[in-house]
């Protein structure tokens, strides 16, 4: 394994390329014959089957956005799987088997099995995720996978992808599939896994399109539980993986944050209008991006980033998925002289607290949309913010207090955000 240098890369069930280190040290990704047919998904909008072989830059920004963004996760995984940490392809192939969206990772001699999906789930009980939740709140690198597992997902916050059947929780071996992701909560703030559910729930009242989440304890460990939105229960019972990207994998864009040379929503609205196969998908695309732009923007959400957004791609289609990993900063105080900085700007302005209307009527014409329109649904979003978070919360079993404290600190600051 730790000599990894090829990988037969599958898609939907199917043998669709090959990925391999050139001798130069360049990622290769060639497309096989049967995979550029015009009715097949592409792996990413940044790697389009017109182009049967992509090489460097743009190879490694799509399969860098699979693997953990924290050095500490990466480390682990290369201590258990005897791998090298900062060789994405040896990363693949230890934990390849289960990524987000539809893609999977294996040695070529490992192809049909992991297309007939050998794995087994095995059972997990409610003391398994509690000890694993316990683990990551006292050590912050502490590996997300156990042995066995072999699935991967981006980003730097803790978490533990799980299959969840009628009967309860399992541990994925093999090449199962997962369909749940249970989050800790990032631990230096104070209940941010609840804030994370209710931010959700909240957004979701006003109309905006998210993931589903749970808030659940899990014995002493609270946690939240996102169920996957490229995840799809068939009617037989097995799960089907549905093909999906981020933002920054789709513009082959290796930084996230747009003030540091990341994607801004003007970008994202101009591949969602050019990306989509007909005009109707193209408005809906970008009517719900812009509401999740508006919804992240009201609750000051400081990392609502283009690893946030995402598409869920089939054939030439391709449609925005619903948002995940929303939650407002107003619950937690600015240091002295700091801002409410977004990830996102609103007609060139990162600072929350200082965008206006007209921010947002010179967001509207830069991005061709209905000023009038843009305005009254930041008025009405602003308006419904805390009712509906006031909502989210009293859903909330408050054994511990928690949602009262964070009713405390969250509802007066949306409330001051309301004129």
């Amino acid at each position: 394994m730790a000599g990894a240098n090829h990988l037969a890369v599958l898609l939907e069930g199917r043998h669709v390329a090959n990925l391999r280190r050139t001798r130069s040290g360049r990622l290769r990704l060639d497309y096989l014959d049967e995979a550029r047919e015009p009715s097949a998904t592409p792996l990413s909008l940044s790697l389009p089957t017109s182009e049967p072989t992509h090489r460097g830059d743009a190879v490694e920004r799509f399969v860098r956005g699979l693997i953990p963004d924290h050095p500490g996760a990466l480390r682990a995984i290369a201590r258990r799987h005897g791998v090298d940490a900062d060789d994405v392809l040896q990363v693949l192939s230890a934990i390849g088997k289960d990524c987000a969206g539809a893609v999977q990772f294996c040695p070529e001699d490992e192809i049909d099995e992991t297309i007939e999906r050998a794995g087994t789930l095995e059972e997990c009980t409610t003391i398994d995720i509690e000890m694993r939740l316990a683990e990551m709140d006292t050590d912050e690198n502490t590996a997300w996978t156990m042995a066995g597992e072999h699935w991967s997902l981006g980003g730097t916050q803790q978490k533990i992808a799980l299959p969840r059947e009628p009967d309860g929780w399992y541990v994925a071996q093999g090449a199962a599939a997962t369909t749940h992701i249970i989050k800790p909560g990032i631990r230096r703030m104070a209940a941010q896994a609840l804030l994370e559910h209710v931010s959700m729930r909240a957004a979701r009242l006003l109309g905006v399109d998210v993931a589903d989440t749970e808030f659940t304890s899990f014995k002493s460990e609270d946690a939240i539980v996102v169920t996957r939105f490229d995840r799809r229960r068939r009617t037989d019972g097995t799960v089907e993986r549905l093909h999906q990207e981020d933002l920054c994998q789709a513009l082959g864009n290796v930084e996230k944050y747009e003030e540091f040379g990341g994607p801004s929503p003007i970008e994202i609205v101009a591949l969602l209008r050019d990306a989509a196969a007909t005009a109707a998908t193209a408005r809906r695309n970008v009517d719900r991006f812009v509401d999740g732009l508006v919804f992240n923007t009201v609750v000051a959400a400081p990392d609502a980033h283009a690893r946030n957004y995402a598409v869920l791609l089939k054939g030439d289609d391709v449609r925005l998925a619903p948002l995940y990993d929303v939650a407002s900063g107003l619950a937690y105080e600015m240091r002295p002289g700091s801002r409410r900085a977004l990830s996102m700007s609103v007609g060139g302005t990162f600072d929350a607290d200082s965008i206006t209307a007209g921010h947002w009527a010179e967001f509207a014409e830069s991005a061709r949309l209905d000023t009038e329109e843009l305005l009254e649904r930041v008025h009405t979003m602003r308006q419904g913010a805390p009712g509906a978070f006031a909502t989210a919360l009293d859903e909330i079993d408050d054994v511990d207090g928690h949602a009262a404290a964070l009713r405390a600190r969250l509802l007066p600051a949306l409330e001051a955000r309301m004129s």
